[in-house]
């Protein structure tokens, strides 16, 4: 049972063994300065992602598609809408409610009548004595264009009139008055400039993870003998927003994300004999301009999902990817150094002499001095022995040259002691030593194990045989 559980194990670990310096993998120094780079860049790169999506700089997803609406409805309360005069000729701000010159009128139309009583509209702020300005404080505009059935909560399609007409004494509200009739006609004998609309739109902004406010500007030219008519449609945008760290969350939001005006001359009667009420009753007037706002019946969909945490780790996941490609190198100036380092503990073994050999080398591995015992040696002679008995330990340091060597080890040890002998070898265990009742029946058949591999003193190759290497006794540079 225990045997079948083992080969369900996907976390099992390999055997790995240790070098000369008790450690499980080969390291070099330069290899060290390569990791630190690595680690340098990527933790910087970590911090400068991290720090751009708290800020809110990262881009994020936005898809935008547009869709026919049939009912909606806005409404405002800060003065989104708003006319300014840009007067050069005169400081006079024909918009007050004393001293009145130019009547700012605003009906509010369901269908094809009015539907509620007139309001005017006067100047309150004047800036710099040259930016005569009017605003719609408050209103709410409806688009219904349904067909059968409408739900309880749905009204009327509604929409906005307003016209700029001279002052008319019988149209104006309490506590205001007219200029004097001379006093208009000197103001019109001029021209005055041009007429700004402005209206207000939403935007979202990425950084503070809030709805900019957007001023958007159209002008007209102002005068009493070119009356125009401009129809302004106001396209609505329903924004839907996931700005959560982790899950989905979304929000939806509906603003005006742009308007279009559409401009055309028409008489100063135009006005007046486009406006009806219901009861049949007609607005006299001649006016200088006509403005419409009415909501278009296209409504843009925009989905904006601000990047979360798990896209911003794969983001840098990506780069750090990218930079690991130094790992390539590092791995490449690691094999050369083992097989370096192996190839030449290989020379040392045949040759112990060359471990009082000092030699120096460069960044890149290129041999730049050599010593023995202290003394310099000539670089060219030894770079060419050397390479010899690197090529030789390469060959050595093959899997195949290993099971020679085996085989040719077992036939030498064959023939010197016998194929019995090794079969009794195999056999015989080593006893401990706090064993003392094995002592006694085992201290017999290990002295006879040692007695079969032991060698006289006299066959023992000599020391100096296996140091014979003639590039030490050639001349050593001065």
């Amino acid at each position: 049972m225990l045997t079948i559980l083992e080969k369900f194990d996907i976390f099992g670990v390999p055997i790995k063994l240790k070098t000369i310096k008790q450690q499980e993998q080969f390291k070099t120094s330069q290899s060290g300065v390569i990791t630190i780079i690595i680690m340098i860049l990527s933790l910087a790169y970590f911090i400068y992602v991290i720090q751009q999506w708290i800020n809110g700089q990262l881009i994020p997803k936005v898809t935008s598609s547009q869709r026919m609406i049939d009912y909606t409805t806005y409404e405002w309360q800060n003065g989104e809408i708003s006319f300014t005069l840009y007067d050069l000729s005169s400081k006079i701000n024909p918009f007050t409610k004393q001293n009145n010159i130019i009547m700012t009128v605003l009906l509010e139309i369901s269908g094809l009548y009015v539907s509620a009583e007139p309001r005017f509209l006067y100047s309150t702020l004047q800036m710099n004595g040259d930016k005569n300005v009017i605003t719609i404080d408050k209103g709410k505009l409806v688009l219904s264009q349904i067909d059968g059935t409408k739900e309880e909560n749905q009204e009327n399609i509604k929409q906005y009139f307003v016209f700029f007409t001279k002052c008319r004494q019988d149209w104006m509200e309490e506590g205001g008055y007219c200029a004097d009739p001379q006093e208009i006609e000197d103001y019109f004998s001029t021209n005055h400039g041009l007429l700004f609309l402005s209206i207000n739109l939403q935007q979202y902004n990425y950084e503070t993870l809030e709805f900019d406010e957007i001023k958007k500007t159209q002008f007209f030219a102002f005068e009493e003998s070119s009356p125009f008519y401009s129809q302004v449609i106001l396209q609505k945008q329903l924004t839907t927003i996931d700005n959560a760290v982790l899950l989905n969350s979304f929000q939806k939001f509906e603003v005006i994300k742009d308007y279009q005006v559409n401009t055309q001359a028409v008489s100063k009667k135009f006005a007046q004999d486009t406006i009806k009420t219901q009861d049949g009753s007609k607005f006299e007037f001649e006016s200088l301009c006509t403005f419409v706002f009415r909501i278009d019946n296209i409504e843009a969909n925009e989905t904006i999902l601000m990047p979360k945490l798990g896209e911003v780790l794969a983001q840098i996941g990506s780069i750090v990817n990218i930079i690991m490609l130094l790992k390539i190198l590092s791995n490449m100036i690691n094999t050369a150094m083992l097989e370096s380092t192996i190839l030449h503990q290989i020379i040392e073994i045949y040759y112990p002499q060359f471990k009082q050999v000092q030699i120096t080398k460069n960044f890149l591995g290129q041999v730049k001095q050599v010593r023995y015992k202290g003394v310099e040696i000539k670089l060219a002679h030894f770079q060419h022995k050397y390479n010899q008995l690197l090529e030789i330990a390469r060959m050595k340091f093959t899997f195949n040259n290993l099971i020679q060597e085996l085989s040719r080890v077992q036939l030498v040890l064959v023939n010197q002691i016998g194929m019995e002998n090794i079969k009794k070898i195999f056999k015989i265990e080593e006893d401990l030593k706090f064993f003392e009742q094995d002592r006694s029946s085992s201290s017999n058949s290990n002295f006879q194990v040692q007695n079969l591999v032991s060698i006289s003193p006299e066959e023992s190759p000599k020391r100096q045989e296996f140091e014979r290497f003639v590039l030490f006794n050639t001349e050593f540079s001065q």
